[in-house]
């Protein structure tokens, strides 16, 4: 940067006389001062001495100088003077570039170049900043003006300005906070809105734009029940002249949830906050409102309480015996059906060692086992075992119990889930089962022993009688006859316990319904000839095809028509027929159109010694359970479609061949 001095300013020293500027009662007057060789206070003109300038000079606080060609200073008033830190004897060569900042002075001195190329022209104004002698910075706004000769010529310069410092400082300091208020608006995830006493928005963050869908200049202006659904909308100015004329709000400094009505007129939820703001400048109280949107909170929570109240209503109603634990065996919950078991309360049991509670109480041992399994599931173990515990009531209870370990995503456990099904029916009634069978297996083993020891003698009887009743006239015979027949039903019976009693031998080997039923025809040829019975057969124009037991699954079919049979008697219409479900499964069904089955005796019906016939020994229809039940598969009696009984045969997929 040149020095102002220099001639490369383009303010030439030739012209031999600076004119002052005329003051007020002066307009006409001017004065010429000679700028050569001449000391700076010498270079004013005594009417600068005149009363007005001097009270310009000492009063004013605008800065005002007059500047030679050279830029030197030849006149500053004492505001000047102060900011360029010169007494009243202005130094020589004192320039204004002097005390201008680096960064500034070619504004300066462009400004003054242009004043010298065009005089004439309005004033040129710019702003800069001085450092004084101390390193204090101020900062000026100038207005430079052209001082001509009295032919017109350029002979100086003018110069008055103000010191804009602490208006400058002021500003930047109102930009600083703006521009914090802005970066807190921006940043603020919640929508935030401050309105006036009247509703008017003033401010708006960034992020309502994300949540409502207006950007904030389109809401800064309008009154804020633009964001407000009806009632609430037509409504709130009413509430803000309740306001101001009370001077209560039952909403500043509380949280409420309101609906917010967004620009696409979609309806959210939102908790909203009011505080209030009183300027110390003495204006307006403004109001802020901070929105949170808590529609999906608000959904989630409801999802919530729905889920407590399916989880409640699977837990509470379950007939099995459910609670949860802590991972230290410590009760959390437990279902109604566990707490009636032993006669307590929730709050008894709620907190308490697991295995210590009333549920164990009888038995040390079981107690020792609980807390071993409450062990095993802290450690992610799955335990289960069949236990005992000792109703309210007295009752020893066998329960099927299981412990099951609930883990997080890290893989620890959590939680534990006790369970208990009671399973003393169930016992009872296996139990019972065992007891019957052994009494089928000694019944078996009787049976054989009776079959074996007196086979011999009843059919040695029975030949005895047979030769016997030739000898003897017609109403003996009769009576020999039925002799016969009485020890050969014996016989028969003693050989089908003995067949219900032995455990099957299943042979199975692929078959079809149409061979089973003409094996089933063949054999009841005779029996179906007697009755003068129609046997019918239905089955598929594709054949159903299976795995069976021929001969024992024959069996079973011909046992089921000859009840038929002798339920009906004389032309009895027995039908047998064959279906694939559509899970694959096979269906045999044997309907027939007699008397049917007493609605009593169904669920009984294949019950060992259970019959409805007078002569009947009750276990054809049980072997015939057994036989179906060998095969995997199931056999029910219900009433036919039309009357009569129909016995159905489902066979499952697995014993299907294709």
């Amino acid at each position: 940067m040149e020095q102002p001095h220099e001639r490369s300013h383009g303010l030439e020293s030739s012209e031999p006389a600076l004119r002052a500027p005329a003051l007020r009662g002066e307009a006409s007057a001017h004065h010429e001062i000679n700028t050569r060789g001449r000391a700076p206070h010498e270079l004013l003109p005594g009417w600068v001495e005149d009363q007005v300038l001097r009270r310009f000079r000492d009063v004013t606080q605008d800065i005002a100088v007059v500047i030679d060609l050279d830029a030197r200073i030849v006149w500053a008033n004492r505001a000047a003077q102060r900011l360029f830190g010169i007494d009243s004897d202005l130094r020589p060569h004192r320039t204004i570039l002097d005390s201008v900042a680096p960064e500034d002075r070619i504004l300066v001195s462009a400004a003054l170049a242009r004043i010298r190329a065009h005089p004439q022209t309005e004033a040129e104004r710019c702003e800069v900043s001085h450092v004084g002698d101390g390193g204090s910075v101020r900062r000026a706004q100038w207005f430079l003006h052209s001082i001509c000769g009295p032919h017109g010529t350029h002979v100086g310069y003018s110069g008055c300005g103000h010191d804009v410092t602490e208006q400058r400082r002021a500003e930047s300091a109102i930009l600083r906070s703006d521009a914090r208020m802005s970066a807190v608006l921006s940043s603020l995830l919640d929508p935030m809105v401050s309105i006036d006493a009247y509703g008017t928005i003033l401010s708006a963050s960034n992020s309502v734009e994300r949540v409502f869908g207006y950007a904030p200049s389109e809401l800064i202006g309008q009154n804020v029940k633009v964001l407000m659904p009806d009632p609430h909308r037509t409504l709130h100015d009413e509430y803000l002249a309740r306001y101001r004329s009370t001077n209560v709000a039952g909403i500043i400094g509380r949280t409420r949830e309101f609906d917010v009505l967004c620009k696409d007129g979609r309806s959210i939820v939102c908790a909203l906050s009011v505080s209030r703001a009183d300027p110390s400048d003495g204006q307006d109280a403004i109001f802020t409102g901070t929105f949170r949107d808590v529609t999906d909170l608000k959904r989630a929570t409801q999802a919530l309480v729905e889920s407590e109240r399916r989880f409640h209503a699977i837990f509470d109603g379950a007939f099995q015996l459910i609670g949860m634990l802590s991972p230290t065996g410590h009760v959390l919950e437990m279902n109604p059906t566990a707490l009636d078991l032993i006669g307590a309360h929730r709050d008894e049991v709620i907190g308490a060692p697991f295995a210590e509670s009333r549920w164990w109480s009888h038995s040390p041992e079981m107690q020792a086992r609980v807390r071993a399994a409450v062990e095993s599931a802290r450690r992610g173990e799955f335990v289960r075992f069949e236990a005992r515990s000792v109703a309210h009531d007295g009752s020893v209870r066998d329960i099927d119990f299981s412990l099951k370990p609930v883990k997080d995503e890290s893989g620890r456990v959590v939680l534990l889930i006790p369970e208990g099904r009671d399973i003393s029916e169930l016992k009872r009634a296996q139990r019972a089962e065992t007891a019957m069978l052994r009494a089928f297996a000694a019944i078996g083993e009787s049976a054989a022993l009776l079959a074996h020891e007196i086979k011999n003698p009843i059919t040695a009887v029975n030949v005895a009688l047979r030769a016997v009743a030739t000898e003897l006239g017609e109403d003996h015979r009769v009576i020999l006859e039925d002799l016969v027949t009485r020890m050969q039903r014996v016989e028969q019976m003693m050989r089908r316990t003995l067949s219900f009693t032995k455990p099957l031998d299943l042979r199975s080997s692929p078959c079809t319904a149409r061979e089973l039923f003409a094996s089933v025809r063949e054999h009841l040829q005779s029996d179906i000839a007697r009755y003068e019975a129609d046997l019918r057969v239905e089955i598929p124009a594709e054949d159903v095809s299976f795995a069976c037991d021929h001969q024992l699954l024959r069996d079973v079919l011909a046992n089921l028509v000859t009840n038929a049979l002798e339920a009906k008697g004389r032309g009895a219409l027995v039908t047998l027929s064959a279906s694939r479900c559509v899970d694959g499964s096979v269906v045999l069904a044997v309907e027939d159109d007699g008397p049917g089955i007493p609605e009593s005796m169904i669920d009984s019906l294949f019950r060992p010694f259970v019959t409805t016939k007078s002569k009947g020994n009750g276990l054809g229809l049980a072997i015939c359970r057994k036989v179906v039940e060998e095969h995997g598969g199931t056999i029910t009696a219900e009433r036919g479609r039309t009357r009569g009984a129909r016995f159905e045969i489902r066979l499952p997929l697995e014993r299907t061949v294709s």
